[in-house]
């Protein structure tokens, strides 16, 4: 009784002390008493978990699989422990890399629990990474009835990937079809409509592609820093320059602090000869952000290509106070946090 009553005390200390040091984030101390916890006592299935996921969440894999797989190896064990055993091991699997055994892990413990919404959308995930689009499509449409929102989201990306999968074999129907099952669930998706556009513009629809454009440019302030060219370069093809303009500031009506847009207005007026209004846009936007590094370097860029060296230098010498404020600003930040 003294000896059973000393190791309890034993591991419960043990316990108190990897919860100390995890809190503390001594994560190699913590692991060190799990070990002792379980060397003493190897019926303690608490800590054995406890232990493999702290070797996963260390980058230690190989041991979490070992310990996973070894548990799952024991006789009489609990339905709710194996099922958590399994699931552990299934997050071991995908963080490891070894997407087809993750994928089987997780769908083994679908069978008993095809509601649970955390592993279907494990399951999507995996099924995406492997390239296996149906799949997963079923998976984010199962988790859909239980998370529309994780669910919708999923499904986005796996119809976008599968698009782009299509589009490189060169099933350009099958992509256009998936972009568009794409925009039924999700009409902001401007990542969407700018694949649409691209496809519509190689069957030489530019009417559609610059439609397709425009709203991806109007849905994503960041996507759209990517299709400005696009529409810029359509839009001088269709013979109408000046309507990128007219756009781009109804985009800023909408969107007064995206600079990418004012960039892109500055750069089409450059482009036309306009250099003056140009300039004087890009100004004008320094003046209400003055710490934008963008705005600063274009402003720079341009006048350089004109020859104004000396107001270029100037534009570059406020560009790098700006870096250096930015920089100190920073790194007093990070010393108060550290303090």
């Amino acid at each position: 009784m003294k000896k059973a009553a000393a190791k309890a005390t034993e591991i419960d200390m043990a316990w108190r002390r990897s919860l100390r040091a995890a809190v503390a984030g001594d994560w190699l101390a913590a692991e060190t008493w799990l070990e002792r916890i379980v060397e003493a006592d190897s019926q303690n299935l608490e800590a054995y978990l406890v232990l493999a996921r702290l070797y996963r969440s260390q980058g230690a894999i190989g041991r979490a699989l070992r310990m996973h797989q070894n548990l799952l190896l024991r006789s009489g064990l609990q339905e709710s422990t194996r099922k958590e055993a399994l699931l552990e091991l299934a997050r071991d699997f995908e963080q490891g890399g070894y997407q087809a055994r993750a994928a089987a892990a997780y769908e083994e413990l679908l069978d008993s629990q095809p509601r649970n919404a955390e592993i279907l959308e494990r399951l999507a995930s995996v099924l995406h990474d492997l390239s296996e689009f149906p799949r997963a499509l079923t998976m984010s449409r199962r988790l859909r009835r239980r998370d529309r929102e994780t669910g919708t989201r999923l499904e986005v990306r796996i119809l976008l990937a599968q698009a782009e999968s299509q589009n490189a074999s060169g099933d350009h129907d099958g992509a256009r079809q998936s972009i568009k099952q794409c925009l039924r669930r999700d009409k902001e998706c401007a990542m969407a409509w700018l694949r649409l556009g691209e496809l519509e513009a190689e069957r030489g629809r530019e009417s559609k592609a610059l439609d397709a454009w425009k709203r991806g440019a109007m849905a994503d302030a960041v996507v759209a820093e990517t299709l400005y060219p696009k529409l810029a370069a359509t839009f001088a093809a269709r013979g109408k320059p000046g309507e990128f303009d007219r756009f781009l500031l109804k985009l800023l009506d909408a969107r007064p602090k995206d600079h990418g847009a004012r960039i892109a207005l500055a750069r089409a007026r450059s482009s036309r000869g306009d250099t003056s209004a140009a300039i004087e846009e890009l100004a004008r936007a320094i003046e209400v952000t003055p710490d934008h590094l963008g705005l600063r370097c274009e402003l720079g860029r341009l006048l350089i290509s004109i020859g104004q060296d000396a107001e270029a230098l100037k534009a570059y010498g406020d560009l790098l106070s700006v870096v250096d404020r930015t920089t100190a600003a920073t790194d007093t930040g990070g010393s108060e946090t550290g303090g």
